[in-house]
């Protein structure tokens, strides 16, 4: 079995999560595998936590199969409640971080992403759609001059002692 033949059928953050879904495709006579991208993306993009890693994936012929089985069990037991799927589409097909992996300019993107220069996402492979891995910081307090306004160590210390 070729790599370009297997179809992801389902994501997770959590091996334990993806490895039931295997073992239930399996069970249901459609041969599934396990993709761990974990250490691509550690080392490829410069991910210190990975999302997203986890790789449910069937033979592009029975990817069909496959997914009707998945839509059942979810609609029945919520089989993907814990699968990683994109707020538009709902499909499981994601990516993490956005980059392309196919293209020499990925270790570019890498690098900006590792500096902040630009925001780690997901991306769906079914409608392209991009959304935030975490919401964004809240925005300190701010001067007229545009300075973060720091609250003194005992004024935060006696706020504390108050709230509890």
């Amino acid at each position: 079995m070729k790599l370009e033949e297997l179809i992801t059928v389902a994501t997770f953050n959590e091996w334990d999560k993806a490895d039931a879904l295997r073992l239930r495709l399996d069970e249901a006579g459609v041969p599934a595998q396990l993709f761990d991208e974990g250490f691509t993306q550690r080392l490829w993009w410069f991910v210190p936590e990975p999302k997203a890693q986890m790789r449910v994936r069937v033979e592009k012929e029975r990817s069909e199969e496959a997914l009707a089985l998945i839509a059942r069990w979810d609609e029945e037991e919520g089989i993907l409640s814990d699968a990683v799927r994109c707020p538009e589409c709902g499909s499981s097909r994601i990516e993490y971080p956005q980059f392309s992996r196919r293209t020499a300019m990925t270790v570019f993107f890498g690098i900006l992403a590792l500096f902040h220069l630009l925001p780690r996402q997901f991306y769906c492979r079914n409608c392209h759609f991009t959304w935030r891995a975490e919401p964004p910081k809240p925005e300190p307090e701010r001067s007229v001059l545009n300075w973060t306004i720091r609250k003194p160590a005992v004024e935060v210390h006696r706020r504390r002692e108050h709230h509890h």
